[in-house]
């Protein structure tokens, strides 16, 4: 071989190596965030955390080598190995066409933009059948002892998001819709787990919805909503009995068939983006949905915000307590 043909293979390859590297080096300075469904004492044993393993596993989904995280990292042969064993013996990561994946569900900004995107059918949907039960979702509401002192539209942005689609109705779309009676077993748990990018550091990942509960002077309160930065906010007047959060469950369970008939129509719909997002190739379809319809009722959410059927509160965050 000439040697001009030679240096230039060399570049070649290097030049490979070098766009790999650089590209990897992305992974490292975005900011990442994990979240987890689970109840009980079903949560990971092991620091995800711990030398870079969910970088690791990010790097994968990019489409990124072991070889090219282990060049990047530094880590020797022995240690590389020992990650992958572990991050499989705890059901987190397995092979596909003999090329690692992981088993749980990941999604960076471009992701992000798309899993929206290819929401929006089934959020308008949603959003159309709420507007089209409004009546008897108020009239259901003017039951609490709460409609004796607060107007229904305070108490919309938890009635129509959190209640109607998410804490209260979450399990009922896991056990009807995906038919799980389990979350995902992993090394003798069962739960849900996600590592996503964040590119507003103001809220939550993609801005999803969700609860949080905090200690506040001693007592537990819950916060409904994506603004991590006013979580501790007085709710001493927001106060769900069990009595109006036995309403509120009669709430969800009536709303849900209209619910479960939308996800049902678009079940293959569904499963279309599930396969055109590549998400087919690493997870099951269960641990697809499960996140990607968090994209779904955040967008219903937002929508209805637009077309005034609620209200979401100033600060991005709607808190109550619990009765017990």
């Amino acid at each position: 071989m000439k040697p001009k043909n030679l240096l230039f293979i060399l570049l070649l390859l290097f030049g490979k190596n070098l766009t790999a590297q650089n590209k990897i080096d992305t992974i490292f300075k975005i900011k990442i965030e994990r979240a987890m469904i689970s109840r009980g004492d079903n949560f990971p044993d092991f620091r995800i955390k711990n030398d870079s393993l969910d970088k690791f596993l990010f790097a994968l989904h990019k489409g990124f080598s072991p070889k090219d995280f282990q060049e990047y990292v530094k880590f020797s042969d022995e240690k590389m190995a020992s990650a992958s064993v572990l991050l499989e013996s705890k059901n987190w990561l397995h092979k596909v066409n003999n090329q690692y994946k992981p088993t749980v569900f990941i999604a960076d900004a471009k992701d992000g933009e798309l899993l929206y995107k290819y929401a929006k059918p089934i959020s308008e949907k949603i959003t159309k059948s709420i507007q089209k039960n409004l009546a008897k979702i108020k009239e259901q509401f003017g039951k609490t002892t709460i409609a004796k002192t607060q107007d229904f539209q305070t108490w919309s942005f938890l009635v129509l998001s959190d209640v109607l689609l998410d804490s209260w109705q979450i399990d009922n779309v896991e056990k009807d819709f995906l038919k799980q009676e389990d979350r995902p077993l992993r090394n003798g748990k069962h739960y849900y787990f996600k590592i996503d990018e964040n590119t507003n550091q103001q809220i939550e990942s993609f801005g999803i919805y969700g609860n949080q509960t905090e200690q506040i002077d001693g007592r537990y309160v819950s916060v409904y909503g994506n603004n991590r930065n006013h979580l501790k906010t007085a709710a001493s007047e927001n106060l769900i009995s069990q009595t109006d959060n036995q309403i509120f469950d009669k709430m969800a369970k009536d709303y849900f068939p209209n619910l479960l008939n939308i996800l049902e129509e678009e079940r293959n719909y569904s499963k279309k983006i599930y396969t055109k997002l590549g998400y087919d190739k690493e997870i099951s379809f269960e641990e697809f949905f499960i996140w990607w319809y968090h994209f779904i009722y955040t967008q219903a959410t937002n929508e209805m915000k637009e077309k005034g059927i609620l209200t979401i509160p100033k600060s991005g965050n709607f808190s109550y307590i619990l009765e017990e």
